[in-house]
């Protein structure tokens, strides 16, 4: 089968579509990237202060930036659908597959209107929540032959909306990015502690983190600078950027816990950690969510909580308990060999046979 990609491949290829390709590849299909937006290599960002964040003329510029976006839209829908073309031409691909998340921008809808043109099904997996409050990414739906949700609870949402066919396709892991990889003896240090938490800043996310101060966490991830410099958690971050694609598997092996939290805005299902974590051999203490159970057993696979009284008895628990860490973690990785993004998309290659 031939399989067009479109989107943003960013990271070098460390993110949903690029976990995609790869699956689809493994399986034997041919798969070609469109590029959307970004050239496919990664691009430097600037980590603001958080002082130019809230400044006028940091506001004035982000206004400007938009207004210029919107102006010139229908230039960028004409030259992408042009590119388009030439590579459907070329490339005869039998299915078009983006995905994105709930707050992405709508892809131009003569884009998508170009593949329908050339009887092309086209299928979007989104990774978030259903954007209710954005108007054009709903005014897109009937223009995709299907979406797929990483969350069942979202299911019923996306056809009141209008969306013509909606599949439930888990999260899962990378084979190439989500391995075990132990940090070197240089490194290990740098990565080692009692508990980590791996994931960016959102306004809940500073509540459950907190908690584990005392027991030596380090945070890594995105934003925190957000939080207000005498914010006790500040102590505890890493920094902007550190801890991102592959260093995750090894602070997963450096650290005893591996803390993580499925945020409400995720219908409290599943998260993409809860299969990245255990396919590095990290030790998962989360939030306890239904759909979590359904792939990990409780105590057996993975260790959950509910309240801050049981975060802090499983967390001092399981420091002083090695041996049982190992047999859990143990147990949750042989489980998450068989979550790969290869069994995803063989998963979606069976709904695409229904369409060819």
């Amino acid at each position: 089968m031939k399989i067009l990609l479109f989107g943003d491949y960013v990271s070098n290829g460390y993110c949903v579509l690029g976990y995609y390709q790869r699956g689809f590849e493994a399986l034997g299909h041919e798969v070609r990237f469109f590029h959307m937006s970004s050239d496919g290599s990664d691009k430097k960002t600037i980590n603001p202060e958080k002082s130019s964040k809230g400044a006028y003329p940091f506001i004035l510029a982000q206004r400007a930036k938009k207004r210029v976006y919107s102006l010139t839209a229908p230039l960028r829908a004409g030259s992408l659908v042009s590119k388009l073309i030439s590579t459907i031409n070329d490339f005869q691909p039998d299915i078009a597959l983006t995905s994105q998340g709930g707050k992405s921008m709508a892809w131009p809808s003569v884009f998508l209107e170009a593949l329908n043109e050339k009887d092309i099904p086209v299928f979007n997996y989104c990774t978030d929540f259903v954007p209710e409050n954005d108007k054009d990414f709903l005014a897109s739906l009937p223009l995709y032959t299907g979406i797929f949700s990483y969350n069942r609870n979202y299911v019923p949402v996306w056809y009141w909306y209008g969306a013509k066919r909606v599949e439930y396709i888990p999260f899962a892991s990378d084979s190439a990015l989500h391995v075990p990889r132990e940090p070197d003896l240089d490194h290990f240090d740098y990565y080692r502690s009692p508990v980590s938490y791996l994931g960016s800043w959102k306004p809940p996310s500073s509540l459950w983190p907190t908690l584990l101060i005392p027991y030596g966490l380090k945070i890594w991830g995105n934003q925190w600078y957000k939080l207000p410099a005498n914010h006790e958690l500040q102590t505890t971050w890493q920094g902007e950027g550190k801890g991102m694609h592959e260093e995750f598997a090894l602070i997963c092996a450096a650290s005893d816990i591996v803390f993580n939290i499925v945020q409400t805005s995720s219908g409290l299902g599943h998260s993409m950690k809860t299969f990245e974590i255990p396919a590095c051999r990290g030790f998962a203490l989360t939030n306890r969510t239904e759909e979590q159970l359904e792939f990990f057993p409780e105590d057996e696979a993975c260790v959950y909580f509910s309240t801050a009284e049981e975060l802090i008895d499983k967390t001092e628990f399981y420091l002083k308990n090695k041996k049982i860490r190992e047999k859990i973690t143990e147990k949750a990785y042989q489980i998450a060999m068989k979550h790969r993004y290869s069994d995803r998309a063989r998963d979606m290659i069976c709904i695409f046979e229904e369409f060819m």
